[in-house]
């Protein structure tokens, strides 16, 4: 198809065929308008759509938190208006925008990134590193910016410009459909915080995450995350003052768990099921109503009896330290058929 555009804008288009990335010490004067801002967050893996004119600018920010984010991806949905004028319209990457996105403002400072005329095709998809040790690869489908960016770098800017004036009428009208989405790395967080009895002494206690011992407090009162794969994990508590506690949990990509384990002592502990209706003794004293779930026990035989009516069963039944024992009344009732 035979340009509709001078010279001069073929020239220009063909010295920015290649990406081009700027490392400027000052920032440069932008002027655009700010059709939408994209959030990245790992709590919306699908990230952000907007749809914007081609004269437009969308804003990215990071959250300060953002442990499971390796990067970001723009993808663009290429109006075939665009498609029939190749070279008319560039798209930039700005970095470190200041002030702060506005909708009602028009003049920032930053620092441009990328700056390539925008392909004539029906997409166009980019991957922007923010972790050294990132996993992301360019492949037929998407194209990986070679630089990796800061926390500090951001809000960041994509925007849209005109390289040749006469812009025809149906560019102009044109929508860009603009998807911006964080990158995920494949792993999770989990954040324990273990309850100890009041007045307990916390240093006896020892916690194994995946059979490896953790010795560090702040990962033990909620402080600090524990960052992990995402899958299935296994975590112990033992001790010789409180009673073992396990737990298999599973960590999901980008989420944190929080798991509360309320530790308690190792003084037997009897759990009662039993009717309402029933009258229920241990060695010789009615359990009040708030006894009725479950209670501690000294070490040594006890006897429990329970009364519905005029029916009276007793058992017998030793507690030993760090153990739990369970009471169970059933009332049974069965209709027999006979020849």
């Amino acid at each position: 198809m035979k340009s509709r555009f001078p010279l001069p804008g073929r020239i220009l288009a063909l010295v920015l065929g290649s990406l081009a990335l700027a490392s400027l010490s000052g920032a440069e004067e932008l002027r655009t308008i700010v059709a939408g801002t994209a959030a990245l967050s790992s709590e919306a893996p699908e990230g952000t759509r907007l749809s914007v004119a081609y004269n437009e600018a969308v804003a990215i920010v990071l959250p300060k938190e953002s442990p499971f984010i390796q990067g970001f991806e723009i993808e663009v949905k290429i109006p075939q208006a665009a498609i029939n004028f190749p070279g008319a319209l560039a798209y930039e990457l700005w970095r470190r925008l200041d002030p702060a996105p506005d909708k009602n403002r028009f003049g920032y400072e930053g620092e441009r990134l990328i700056t390539q005329p925008l392909p004539p095709r029906g997409s166009l998809v980019l991957q922007v590193p923010i972790r050294k040790d990132h996993s992301l690869k360019t492949s037929p489908y998407s194209t990986v910016v070679p630089t990796i960016l800061d926390p500090k770098d951001f809000p960041l800017v994509f925007k849209f410009y005109a390289i040749s004036k006469g812009i025809p009428p149906e560019l102009e009208n044109a929508d860009f459909q603009i998807r911006i989405r964080p990158l995920l790395t494949d792993e999770g967080a989990l954040r324990v915080n273990l309850h100890f009895p009041e007045g307990a002494d916390k240093t006896a206690v020892v916690v194994s995450l995946d059979d490896k011992r953790l010795t560090d407090p702040r990962y033990l009162d909620g402080r600090d995350l524990l960052v992990l794969k995402a899958g299935t994990h296994y975590l112990r508590v033992s001790s010789e003052k409180f009673r073992d506690e396990s737990r298999t949990f599973t960590i999901d990509q980008g989420r944190i768990l929080d798991l509360v384990i309320e530790l308690q002592d190792t003084t037997p502990l009897l759990v009662i099921e039993a009717p309402d209706s029933a009258q229920i003794s241990i060695d010789g004293q009615r359990l009040k109503p708030d006894q009725r779930t479950s209670l501690n026990v000294e070490v040594g035989e006890h006897t429990v009896s329970c009364r519905i009516g005029d029916y009276v069963i007793t058992r017998k039944f030793t507690a030993y330290r760090g153990k739990t024992y369970r009471l169970v009344l059933a009332v049974d009732l069965q209709v027999q058929e006979q020849p």
